[in-house]
C-alpha cells in the first residue's frame, strides 16, 4: 500500500506595484501582496503568525477600505513594509520652486 504526498500550494509571486504613483488602498494592497507571495508566504502563514482571520487578510489584499488599520500596519510589519508620512503642502511647495505661473498655459 503506497502513501501519496500532498504538496502544499505553492506560492505565486506577484509584481510590486509602481510606489511612486498616487497612493490607493489598491496600490497597498498589491504591495503587501507582492511582498508576502515574495516571500512565499501563505494566507494561512501570515494569518496564523499574527493571529488575524485568513478573512481578514484577504480583506487587505483586495484594499478593502473597512479594515482596522491596527490590522494593516501589523501585517505590514510583518511583512518588512512601513509607510511614510508626506504633506500634500510639503509635495506642492517642492515642485513650485523656481517655477512660476507665467511659465503655465
Amino acid at each position: 500500500m503506497s502513501v501519496k504526498k500532498t504538496l502544499g500550494r505553492v506560492v505565486k509571486s506577484t509584481n510590486m506595484p509602481d510606489l511612486t504613483k498616487n497612493f490607493s488602498p489598491e496600490q497597498l494592497a498589491d504591495a503587501i501582496t507582492a511582498k508576502r507571495t515574495g516571500m512565499k508566504l501563505t494566507l494561512v502563514d501570515v494569518s496564523e503568525a499574527l493571529s488575524l482571520s485568513k478573512p481578514t487578510l484577504i480583506k487587505i489584499e483586495k484594499g478593502d477600505i473597512n479594515v482596522k488599520l491596527v490590522n494593516i500596519l501589523k501585517v505590514m510589519e510583518y511583512l518588512g513594509l512601513s509607510f511614510s508620512i508626506i504633506s500634500d503642502e510639503l509635495i506642492k511647495n517642492k515642485s513650485t520652486i523656481g517655477v512660476s505661473d507665467d511659465d503655465w498655459y
